[in-house]
């Protein structure tokens, strides 16, 4: 708590503003100024506050799961609801979500069903780059397994994955590189043969890397 590190990704996102810096895609600046323009460019971000910020609670699973493609469907002025069930349920399907009938509301999902009707919003949607936001927060020991897997299998299909977590564990199994954030500031950057929970907990307690002074 503290670091940064959802600030950093917000204002990257542009949902918080930014007092500096530059983002850099594939070697090329761009300019984000909103979530909308971060979507154009690829990024998706799934923010740790998963109820008030990620999800529609009142709206339907489909409704959910369709939100940010919703121009894919379109026929006519109408949207196809055929299309968007089907899409719906393929893509829930391949994240093995468990749910009776997706007109449901999405409130009724338990908390790891939920994230996965999240990732499957940006799967339809294709976004190269992902940035997960403790997606593991608030769901079971089984289904956070599920997750990693997710996760696993979105970087194998080619998209690259943006983890932050508070649970060192989480990020050594999990990641290739670590960037440790403390107070706003860059403390470290480990690759992941040479990181350990004690030199997580280094930088992340305020220890500093001279390369980052």
């Amino acid at each position: 708590m503290g670091s940064g590190r959802s600030e950093t990704v917000r204002a990257i996102c542009g949902i918080d503003p930014k007092s500096g810096g530059k983002i850099y895609i594939n070697g090329e600046e761009v300019s984000i100024q909103s979530p909308k323009q971060a979507a154009e460019h690829g990024i998706c971000y799934l923010s740790e506050d998963r109820n008030g910020e990620g999800l529609i609670p009142q709206r339907s699973i489909i409704g959910n799961t369709v939100l940010d493609s919703l121009e894919k469907y379109e026929e006519g002025l109408a949207l196809s609801d055929r299309r968007m069930l089907m899409d719906t349920v393929e893509y829930n399907r391949r994240l093995k979500t468990k749910y009776a009938d997706p007109h449901a509301p999405v409130s009724s999902l338990s908390g790891g069903n939920a994230q996965k009707v999240i990732i499957a919003r940006w799967l339809i949607r294709d976004c190269p780059i992902f940035i997960f936001d403790e997606p593991t927060k608030g769901i079971d020991v089984g289904a956070k397994d599920e997750i990693y897997q997710i996760i696993a299998d979105i970087v194998k299909a080619g998209h690259s994955v943006i983890l932050i977590s508070s649970e060192t564990e989480e990020l050594l199994n999990n990641c290739d590189r670590l960037i440790v954030l403390c107070e706003g500031r860059i403390r470290g950057e480990l690759s992941i043969q040479e990181a350990t929970q004690e030199r997580i907990m280094f930088y992340a307690t305020g220890g500093d890397n001279e390369e980052n002074n």
